[in-house]
């Protein structure tokens, strides 16, 4: 890429800014023909304007062909001056529609390289600081430019004449009906005169007008004409991957992937939808693009929901909604917010580690589960439910699989079993409220349970106390994940001595000698080995394999359409097993997340936490968590595998977990609490 310090605004970033809803930090673009066409024209325009082509009413050609030194300029730059025949400025247009990815991923990153905008995790993106303050941002010949907004309204409003530059930004954006993001209907109705006015000013304008509004490839007859029919799964073709069998989801969806594609419409139907699976790291890539104007995930949430008397919730919110919620609570879910509790999280931890005792025999994932949830509920809640934690993990439980999966009848909630454990969903919530008083929380560090009763305090009608169980409740759901992932991670460091001894030495030499570690010392340097066996049993288990999402517009996947309102099983952690990403995939091996190998870092290639908006908030939470806690055993437990001779097996419901055989024995206190 070019150094983006060495490159002027271009016209594709200043349209892109003017795309960005900064209430819901999403871009307002639908992609499309329209909206191909207007990007093309970006780089046509910012080529005329740097002085190296010309354009009249018939033609478009080079004036000087000196490259650029901008890589989303020069391509076209190059492929325009070596043209066998001259063509006019609309033929261009419609060309470059083909490079629209590449110029939106591109610009985006130039955007918060220049330190214009912040990105957020789940594909979000706001102003930053300065400039949402300033109203301007810096150029490469350090003059300060006002921000487009503000430019192209007053331009709009008050008459301003507009330099060519502007006209150009006002000719794209009226192309594709881009105002409507800008001005209140009325004032959109009083100023499209105008508007239209100054699009007629330039050719450029005029021309990606006339790509948009005459080419005869509209994008239902592009769709129609490149779609391929998707591959019909049998029975059968999912019976012949043994890894279903042994629970192992991303092996098996991988091996699907391998032999029949990245999109196939599987044999069941869900909510009398048909039910396609995606696979794969373009398929994977598209979801983090462009999910979130295609796919929904309210559909499949809104049982769960419904059991906990909720009517929205986090996981369950789309859009602008789902994005002021993110935000309210991103601070009270971050890493951040553990670290100053970290002696307490170590408290917590060790509690439980000291009833293990030499020789003692435990069930891997209800004991790491129970060792979690303890954790989660002093730290995120701050009610103490030890006494019906049990209770309130079946109950969660048994709601997933029979409101999300689908694997039991939905009656199977009201037996007299789950009619007891639902009363202690009431007894948490009423434990937290009284718990959670300005009183009772003063010179307390803030939770997630604050940053919910704050969000409600501020705005019942957002967050309305119907709909507080759920988030709370959520909290510990976690702790099955948690539970779950911890398992998944101790059993890899207990089969890989070298590892086991390596991560020992990095907890010995912030515990040793009755040190209590500060969070700043928990440094990726510091517990290198530790992070990268996360990394890898994350990669080769993860806990969530796989989501559900609904498609609400028709949409196009690797040449494949699928029409409104199919269910999607999204197969995100598929090319975890992927060997032209992870060499040797089935072999363990944290020396992949080397800085010289980076194996993970391909976009699309890594996603135990989800993709797009709805990737998990807490994820560096659990990074901390987690570490803290194999280091802790490490430093503290000699463990050895029951049986001896056992081979990891996975039950995958309601979340993949090791199945119940595994067990751990303690062979030695290396470390007594």
């Amino acid at each position: 890429m070019t150094k983006t310090e060495e490159t002027p605004i271009c016209i594709a970033e200043e349209l892109i800014l003017l795309m960005l809803n900064e209430q819901s930090g999403y871009l307002e673009m639908v992609p499309g023909w329209d909206f191909s066409c207007v990007m093309a024209g970006t780089i046509i325009a910012d080529l005329a304007l740097m002085g190296r082509i010309d354009a009249d009413l018939e033609s478009l050609y080079v004036i000087d062909p000196t490259p650029t030194g901008d890589d989303l300029l020069d391509p076209t730059l190059k492929e325009i001056a070596e043209a066998q025949e001259t063509s006019d400025t609309q033929f261009w247009v419609e060309r470059n529609t083909s490079r629209c990815d590449e110029i939106i991923s591109g610009t985006l990153e130039r955007l918060v390289n220049r330190g214009i905008l912040d990105y957020e995790s789940g594909d979000f993106w706001r102003l930053s600081r300065g400039v949402s303050r300033s109203g301007s941002y810096p150029t490469s010949d350090n003059t300060i430019r006002h921000e487009a907004k503000a430019r192209i309204l007053d331009i709009i409003l008050n008459d301003t004449v507009p330099d060519p530059r502007d006209a150009i930004l006002v000719a794209l954006m009226h192309s594709w009906n881009g105002f409507k993001l800008l001005l209140a209907p009325e004032e959109l109705d009083e100023k499209l005169e105008r508007i239209a006015t100054i699009a007629q000013l330039d050719l450029i304008g005029r021309s990606v007008a006339s790509a948009v509004n005459e080419s005869s490839i509209r994008p239902k007859t592009r769709r129609s004409l490149l779609t391929k029919p998707i591959p019909q799964l049998r029975i059968v073709d999912i019976l012949r991957q043994r890894d279903f069998l042994k629970g192992n989801i991303p092996k098996a969806m991988y091996g699907i992937f391998r032999k029949h594609g990245p999109v196939v419409r599987i044999p069941f139907k869900m909510a009398k939808a048909p039910l396609v699976a995606l696979m794969g790291v373009e398929a994977n890539r598209w979801i983090n693009k462009y999910g979130r104007f295609y796919v929904r995930s309210k559909d499949y949430i809104q049982g769960l929901e419904h059991v906990f008397g909720a009517s929205r919730s986090l996981p369950g919110m789309d859009g602008a909604e789902h994005y002021r919620m993110r935000k309210s609570l991103s601070a009270a879910y971050s890493r951040g917010a553990l670290a100053p509790r970290l002696p307490e999280l170590i408290s917590h931890c060790r509690n439980s580690i000291g009833s293990w005792k030499q020789g003692d025999v435990f069930s891997v994932t209800e004991t790491f589960q129970k060792h979690m949830s303890s954790q989660v509920s002093g730290l995120a809640i701050g009610v103490d439910c030890s006494e019906y934690v049990d209770e309130l993990l079946e109950y969660e439980h048994r709601a997933l699989i029979t409101q999300v999966q689908g694997a039991l009848p939905k009656f199977m909630m009201s037996t007299p079993r789950m009619k007891r454990a639902r009363k202690r969903v009431g007894q948490l919530q009423e434990a937290i409220l009284a718990s959670h008083t300005p009183a009772q929380r003063k010179g307390k560090p803030p939770d997630i349970a604050d940053a919910i009763l704050d969000l409600h305090r501020n705005d019942p009608q957002f967050l309305p106390e119907t709909d507080l169980t759920f988030p709370f409740v959520a909290s510990m759901v976690a702790s099955i994940y948690l539970g779950s992932a911890l398992g998944f991670a101790v059993y890899c460091m207990v089969r890989h001595p070298d590892v086991y001894a390596r991560i020992r030495r990095e907890a010995e030499a912030l515990f040793g000698n009755g040190r209590e570690p500060r969070a700043e010392e928990f440094t990726l340097d510091a517990v290198d080995v530790c992070h990268r066996l996360c990394l890898e049993s994350s990669r080769l288990y993860p806990v969530i394999p796989w989501q559900l999402r609904t498609a609400m517009n028709p949409c196009v996947i690797n040449g494949f359409e699928i029409p409104p309102p199919t269910r999607l099983l999204i197969c995100q952690t598929a090319p975890h097993y992927d060997g032209d990403h992870f060499k040797d995939p089935l072999k363990f091996d944290i020396d992949r997340y080397l800085p010289d190998r980076g194996e993970h870092l391909v976009p699309g290639a890594y996603a135990p936490y989800g993709l797009g908006t709805h990737m998990c908030l807490g994820n560096r939470w659990v990074e901390l968590q987690m570490g803290v806690n194999i280091l802790l055993i490490a430093y503290h437990l000699d463990l050895e595998v029951l049986p001896e001779n056992y081979r990891l097996a996975i039950n995958p419901f309601p979340t993949a977990a090791p199945n119940k055989k595994l067990k751990f024995r303690v062979a030695r206190v290396a470390n007594p609490v």
